[in-house]
């Protein structure tokens, strides 16, 4: 395959990876500075390696360059268009007779090989001295074997003021020689002699303008060197499906996975399972959580008098905008506001909702309940439903933040849940950079066992970033309460085989219909209601458009609820034409500089 100094490619192509994309594979036609001398020393070894030691001398003048490349071809065609492969190793580069910095990249079936600094410019003449080793670049004939050798190559888009070349082979055997210049296909003859029957000298008898090149052919006795085939390039892909690798991957999966896991369970998983006591902060006692196997008991009312966003943060672990909206009914059905239903106003409208405070006195309200009536009549005490769209979005952020400062206060639950599943979904994000960047080392330096297990990584993170939402943990207070919030949701998902609770309280309705809002049952809540016979009163905190009953009620709950969701969780879309904009906004993007 072709050997590249690994370490050094990977530490040289950091700086120098944007100058190399952004220049193509040959030099500019407007290039303005020239080779004075191109020197070619080839050697033949005994081995069939053939040695290259290119001294190429330019003068830049007054223009500031980093640096030249060299551009090798390294496939071939038979005649049968059948690819030829030759083997290339870069052993050395020098600049003015001292080590230079060098980039050795493959580029489709050619090398190049970039040399200079980045970070530093030159002009004037320069010295530069290439060696490298080729493999597979010797034929053998019916009499004779040979070097058939392009010098300089074709592709110089500067002119060559002086070629030439020699050829030494490691013993007496030279039979012909033959030498030509010019473009591709040219047979014009140059100078070509033999020295000795072991060594050659050609060279060019003019000087070569961009695109002519110097090519030289030694032919040679039979049997003098080794003729040695050269091997296809050996690719990542040839390497990365191994057992070895496919063990690595598997390997680093398991390892990562179940790390994941051990995370989990040492920081993600409720405290039910431990058996030690946890203090109760609502019942101010010690109580031992619930073991491994809970059995869900049907609950007729709020378990310890827990709020609807309460209950809603407890079951899912999430401050959800439904949560917000059942706590604007369960604060209505309290005395705080009313909320009034505005009928269509013309035949495809929307019906709108009012929301008067009522209530100015915050004593005996949650934090959150505070935040939301304190924002919701920031600005006067009647507010529309419709006024809060692409308003109320940073006021809720607020709200919900608070709602969870009360979750964790009440130590049910051990941290914010939103903050864990932020650090554990950046810790993913985080980790999935981390595996990019070791698959692009990996197929820089064509190291498959780091591609493998980095592969391995990137699923490490995907898994992860999915743990991540089941991350928040309950405490063994909070667990308990999940467990009786079940046996809740139950009650009110079921209400027609309850029958009798309701029968016994006659405001009942009116208590569990802000729970389910929370559990997404508003309109079956009703509609049971109606079936059982019961007749509640209409609730004097809301005013609708038609005669009251509860299965109609419920369903304007239901809307209400979702009208009251979007309005304030809508967020504005961008404009630039409307005066909100602002330099980067809107679409597209993008931009350029120079080198």
């Amino acid at each position: 395959m072709l050997k590249l100094d690994k370490v050094k490619t990977f530490v040289f192509g950091l700086g120098s990876l944007f100058f190399f994309l952004l220049t193509s594979s040959t030099a500019s036609a407007q290039e303005n500075w020239v080779i004075k001398n191109f020197e070619s020393d080839i050697t033949i070894d005994s081995s069939g390696l053939v040695k290259v030691a290119e001294t190429i001398e330019v003068d830049f003048g007054n223009l500031q360059k980093h640096g030249i490349f060299r551009e090798i071809p390294y496939v071939y065609r038979s005649d049968d268009g059948s690819p030829l492969y030759t083997n290339i190793e870069v052993a050395s580069v020098e600049a003015g007779g001292s080590s230079v910095p060098y980039l050795v990249q493959s580029e489709g079936d050619w090398i190049n090989i970039r040399i200079g600094d980045e970070d530093k410019t030159i002009s004037g003449l320069q010295n530069y001295t290439i060696r490298y080793e080729v493999k597979g670049v010797l034929q053998s004939f019916s009499d004779y074997d040979e070097l058939f050798w392009n010098v300089t190559g074709n592709y110089w888009e500067v002119p060559i003021e002086k070629a030439s070349a020699t050829v030494s082979l490691p013993s007496d055997g030279i039979v012909q020689v033959a030498c030509y210049q010019g473009v591709v296909g040219s047979t014009e003859s140059c100078s070509g002699n033999e020295i000795d029957k072991k060594v050659a000298s050609f060279e060019a008898t003019r000087s070569l303008t961009s695109n002519e090149g110097l090519t030289v052919a030694v032919g040679f006795t039979k049997g003098l060197v080794s003729i040695l085939v050269g091997e296809k390039p050996e690719t990542i892909w040839d390497t990365l499906f191994t057992l070895a690798n496919f063990a690595i991957f598997f390997l680093v999966l398991i390892l990562g996975i179940g790390a994941v896991v051990w995370l989990w369970l040492k920081k993600g998983r409720d405290f039910w399972w431990r058996s030690r006591f946890i203090h109760d902060p609502l019942a101010k006692a010690e109580v031992k959580p619930v073991g491994g196997h809970e059995t869900v008991v049907v609950e007729f009312e709020s378990p310890d008098q827990l709020r609807p966003a309460e209950i809603g943060a407890l079951l899912d672990e999430k401050a959800d905008t439904l949560d917000v909206t059942a706590t604007l009914v369960d604060l209505a059905n309290r005395g705080y506001l009313t909320i009034a239903e505005e009928p269509k106003k013309w035949l495809f409208g929307s019906t709108d909702y009012v929301l008067t405070q009522k209530n100015p006195d915050r004593a005996g309200l949650l934090d959150y309940e505070k935040e939301l009536l304190e924002r919701l009549f920031e600005s006067g005490d009647i507010v529309s439903v419709s006024s809060l769209k692409k308003k109320f979005y940073t006021d809720l952020a607020k709200v919900k933040e608070k709602l969870y400062q009360d979750m964790v206060d009440k130590k049910f639950f051990t941290e914010n849940p939103s903050t864990v599943r932020t650090y554990y979904s950046l810790g993913a994000l985080g980790l999935g950079i981390v595996a990019g960047i070791l698959i692009w080392i990996g197929f820089s330096a064509v190291l498959a066992t780091l591609v493998a297990a980095a592969g391995a990584i990137v699923v490490v993170a995907l898994f992860l970033l999915i743990m991540a939402q089941f991350m928040p943990a309950r405490t063994a207070v909070g667990r308990q309460l999940y467990v009786r919030a079940k046996g809740y949701r139950m009650f009110v998902e079921r209400a027609e085989k309850y029958r009798q609770q309701f029968f016994e309280k006659k405001n009942l309705f009116n208590e569990v219909l802000p729970y389910a809002i929370v559990f997404g049952v508003t309109e079956k809540f009703a509609k049971a209601f109606a079936e059982m016979g019961l007749k509640p009163d209409q609730p004097g905190w809301y005013t609708g458009s038609a005669p009251f009953n509860a299965a109609v009620f419920g369903a304007s709950m239901a809307s209400f609820s979702s009208s009251v969701s979007q309005a304030i969780a809508s967020t504005p879309s961008g404009s630039g034409s409307g005066g909100g904009g602002s330099s980067g906004g809107g679409f597209g993007g993008g931009g350029g500089g120079s080198w």
